[in-house]
């Protein structure tokens, strides 16, 4: 029968439980490192400075350097010289000292620091000594100290003067509200006011540089020296402090030092980083680049009020998060490869790598592992049964006891050893082909046979209450063997894969939980339900364990305690038939350098709360009993604003003072930008939601980068709301802002009304012109008719014009006709006269004559004529007499004629003169018109 070695077990663990203890003093794991290419400064910084706001402060090679604990800023000094020195002060002040410079910044309104140079009160010491630099910073009531090598500049009331200590000054420091000096050779003193006062002198000073003065406990003061070590004045004599670590502190040269609240020291040197100690000069632990920090020379050191430690270093920048109750420890092993199993065994820590089986000790006090010879290539698994260390190896299994290591099968790829419930004397292990079953023999485990008529590449293996065993594929599907008594042969295998079983063919693994089979999916767990023989979505256990139902693992620990590893955390539960607790959980992205060894994610549980977690190069004891101070804290704070920049869609910015309260913000700046920071520092880094009522209807999803930008926002009433997530999902207070855009210009109130005052104005305008056009539209009807009516009586006169011209031109022909037969009959007369001679009696032929004469145009017809003529061209007459005086009336008759477009040979008749005669009256017309030959004479009596 197996025997599991009780009372060896019992001290292992304590073992174990105590390594956890030990690396967690011993191996400060709570490191971060920011080095240039993060705080985006140059690699060196000499001192640090922490505000009461929570901003921290780095007096770097470029400038001063803040820190919000998200956002890093780089602030250049007016004449970009390097900063030596930096304090901060509790009303938001911060005093900076450097080569020839020294000054304060104040944070204006709108989150920016803003520079005062204190250099024109100060241009006397700087002529006298044109190599001044400022090395520490004291500030005391209303008075700041400057610390040279040679003099302090006090700066108080406005003005800046020396205060002479009589020696070379080695360092200036400031002991809760005392301002302390050490003089070279001269011992320290106490500066009050304007008064410097030595307290004290002792030979153990002389021929010695002191590098810090700090507090110690019961109002006693630790002074450090460059190659004396350390020591502790009690208000009477001095002696040397924790002797121990006199040779380490003079070996790595002594340089800063400060006391946390929790009165611990921590140490820093110019060789080998920090060293932390009680009050009682016990060590508690050593931070240097060994185990996290960029590199080991502190030229600053500063806590906060959580006790995290800051450091300036010559490379980079330290944060130390003070975690004294760690629920976790990661610890890097290079060269160990992928740990894919863990073992406690004979008091080592044994640990299966894809390189080989490698030993360590259990306080992993340091980083040496040691590889078992012929262990080379892949292990799988590591179990420790009955005293003996059974390794499932690439190329066959092995058993080890007190360093001797034998082989008990050859066959390759060897996974998991199940013990068989119903046989304790066997133990079953699945490998690449086959299923081995091992004895138990007087010599330890032997191979006894393998499981016939199943052959198959199975991972996992587990026995249900009726002596089955379930065995996973390495790949997909799920085996039922059914074997005989004896457990020589498989009498039975259904097998148990794809989307009508699982919903996929894929990566599924068999556990048990409480003696009951549970199959893990990557999306929901199923069982086994023995009333219909099929499996089944475990619905009620789903339920209850939420996102660790998609579990990829399944790990038992003591006393009804379960690891589950699904892709985002690690957690412990507790399990007692359907009470489902979890105690703890512990993020994947805890274990990002080293990482979880994907696809193999495996721990050992060592109680029913701890664990060794394996992982690439490295292992981290998981303590689920411990909470977390900083997982406590988070909900304390909530997110700070940093600044708060309004733009335009042209590209103007404005930025907001940060006491703002409800601002009222102009549409055309409706591009808001908020960045924030979260005042909990620690050694992990936030995430962030933020939720825009007025915009969205739900929280974001976690973000890393605390800047939000919302474009174009419509008017309205807004309020945003950010909070910080923690790793392990724990949330801070809320912080909540709330604005409102305004309308455009044109939809304001008062654009509203002015519209409404235009529109009704362009009411009573349209109304107006509505009259207007009406009345215009009647005149033009009215004028309309009026020169309807007018054109009727033109037509009228035209018509009476046409006739009249027409009678005229009748009557004209009438006269023309009768003048020319009268001219024919005057010629016959004459002609017969002239034939007949006195048989025509003179006396009848001048009668006849003189009566043809008579009525051949007669001014009675003329007359006749100019009247008709004046009646049908109104005014011709006078219109050609005043236009041209000259005209006789035979020329207006002649015009007259040519207006009625009569030709010369019907004018002639008229005038009683010859074609000729006409046409010699013509050329004198046209002469006294002034026409121009090619000017038509007819045309120009038309156009009168």
């Amino acid at each position: 029968m197996f025997r599991t070695g009780t009372k060896s077990m019992i001290v292992t663990i304590f073992l174990v439980v105590w390594a956890i203890t030990s690396m967690a003093l011993e191996e400060e794991t709570g490191v971060v490192k920011f080095d240039q290419t993060i705080y985006k400064g140059a690699r060196q910084n000499w001192g640090v400075g922490i505000a009461g706001d929570g901003m921290v402060y780095f007096a770097n090679h470029s400038g001063l350097l803040s820190f919000d604990g998200t956002n890093w800023m780089m602030n250049r000094l007016p004449n970009n010289t390097i900063v030596r020195s930096v304090k901060a002060v509790a009303d938001s002040v911060v005093y900076t000292g450097g080569y020839m410079e020294l000054g304060f910044w104040k944070t204006n309104p709108t989150g920016e620091l803003v520079y005062t140079s204190l250099n024109p009160k100060a241009e006397e010491f700087f002529e006298e000594n044109p190599n001044l630099e400022f090395w520490n910073i004291a500030v005391k009531n209303d008075y700041v100290y400057f610390q040279s090598f040679g003099n302090i500049l006090t700066y108080h009331s406005d003005s800046i003067y020396s205060l002479l200590l009589g020696g070379g000054i080695s360092v200036m420091n400031q002991v809760n509200d005392r301002v302390l000096v050490a003089i070279r050779d001269n011992g320290i003193w106490e500066i009050e006011n304007d008064e410097v006062i030595r307290i004290i002198f002792d030979d153990a000073l002389i021929g010695t540089t002191v590098k810090f003065i700090i507090p110690g406990a019961n109002e006693t003061l630790l002074i450090g020296t460059a190659d004396r070590g350390i020591f502790l004045w009690d208000g009477i004599k001095l002696k040397q402090w924790n002797d121990e670590w006199t040779s380490y502190f003079i070996e790595n040269e002594l340089n800063r030092a400060c006391r946390n609240k929790s009165g611990q020291y921590i140490i820093g040197s110019l060789v080998d980083g920090i060293v932390v100690f009680d009050r009682f000069g016990k060590l508690i632990t050593k931070v240097n680049s060994r185990n996290g920090l960029p590199n080991n020379t502190v030229l600053g050191i500063a806590t906060d009020e959580r006790g995290n430690t800051w450091l300036a270093l010559d490379i980079g920048i330290g944060f130390v998060a003070d975690n004294p109750n760690k629920s976790f420890v990661v610890k890097n092993l290079p060269g160990a490869g992928a740990i894919y199993s863990t073992a406690i065994f004979e008091d080592k820590l044994y640990l299966g790598t894809n390189q080989g089986l490698f030993e360590a000790s259990l306080d992993l006090d340091n980083d040496e592992i040691q590889l078992v010879q012929g262990t080379q290539d892949q292990i799988w698994d590591l179990k420790v049964i009955d005293n003996e260390l059974l390794i499932g190896h690439n190329q066959g299994s092995f058993a080890l006891k007190k360093g001797k290591k034998r082989v008990i099968s050859n066959e390759g790829g060897a996974f998991n050893f199940v013990q068989d419930p119903l046989h304790p004397e066997l133990l079953l292990q699945s490998t690449y082909n086959r299923i081995i079953v091992y004895n138990k023999t007087n010599e330890g485990i032997e191979f006894r046979n393998y499981i016939e008529d199943f052959t198959n590449l199975i991972r996992y293996i587990e026995f249900d209450h009726l002596g089955n065993i379930w065995a996973s594929h390495m790949h997909r599907g799920i085996f039922k063997i059914q074997v005989d008594e004896e457990r020589t042969k498989a009498v039975g295998a259904p097998e148990y894969f794809g989307e009508e079983t699982f919903g996929k063919d894929h990566s599924i693994h068999v556990f048990k939980i409480e003696k009951r089979i549970v199959f893990t999916t990557g999306e929901k767990l199923y069982t086994f339900d023995d009333l219909t023989n099929s499996i089944l979505p475990y619905d009620t256990l789903n339920a209850s364990l939420g996102k660790y139902a998609a579990a990829s693992r399944i790990i038992k620990a003591p006393n009804n305690y379960y690891w589950f590893i699904e892709p985002t955390s690690i957690g412990l539960f507790s399990i007692v038939q359907t009470d489902v607790k979890l105690v703890k959980e512990f993020p994947t992205t805890l274990f990002n350098d080293p990482l979880l060894v994907e696809g193999f994610e495996n721990l050992l549980p060592v109680n029913q709360y701890t664990s060794i977690l394996c992982l690439q190069n490295g292992l981290a004891f998981l303590d689920a009993s411990v909470s977390d101070s900083a997982t406590s804290t988070v909900g304390r704070y909530a997110p700070e604003v940093r600044s708060i920049e309004l733009q335009s869609n042209g590209g103007r910015s404005v930025f907001l003072p940060l006491n703002t309260n409800d601002p009222e913000i102009k549409n055309t700046l409706n591009n808001v930008k908020f960045r924030f920071s979260f005042p909990m520092l620690n050694e992990f880094p936030v995430s962030y939601k933020y939720f825009l009522q007025g915009l969205h209807q739900d929280w974001s999803d976690s973000v890393t980068e605390p800047e939000f930008q919302f474009e174009r926002l419509p008017r309205g009433e807004y309020q945003l709301q950010v909070k910080a997530v923690d790793i392990w999902g724990n949330e801070s207070q809320i912080y909540t802002f709330d604005f409102k855009i305004l309308p455009p210009l044109l939809a304001t109130k008062l654009a509203i009304f002015l519209y409404m005052f235009i529109l009704i104005g362009a009411l009573l305008l349209f109304r107006r012109w509505g009259v207007k056009q009406t009345q215009k539209k009647e005149q033009l009807q009215h004028e309309k008719r009026e020169q309807e009516l007018i054109r009727l009586r033109n037509d009228k006169l035209r018509s009476e014009v046409r006739f009249k011209s027409k009678e005229l031109a009748n009557s004209t022909m009438a006269i023309i006709r009768k003048n020319e037969f009268l001219i024919d009959l005057k010629n016959i007369v004459r002609k017969q006269k002239e034939e007949l001679g006195s048989r025509y009696p003179d006396k009848y032929f001048n009668y006849l004559n003189n009566k043809i004469d008579e009525n051949i145009s007669s001014r009675d017809d003329r007359q006749i004529f100019e009247n008709n003529f004046e009646r049908a061209h109104e005014q011709f007459f006078q219109k050609m007499k005043n236009k041209y005086p000259d005209l006789t009336s035979s020329d207006l008759q002649l015009c007259a004629y040519l207006r009625m477009n009569l030709s010369s040979k019907e004018i002639a008749p008229l005038l009683g003169i010859s074609i000729r005669g006409v046409e010699n009256h013509r050329y004198k017309l046209r002469k006294k018109l002034n026409l121009q030959p090619e000017d038509s004479l007819t045309d120009v009596m038309l156009s009168v």
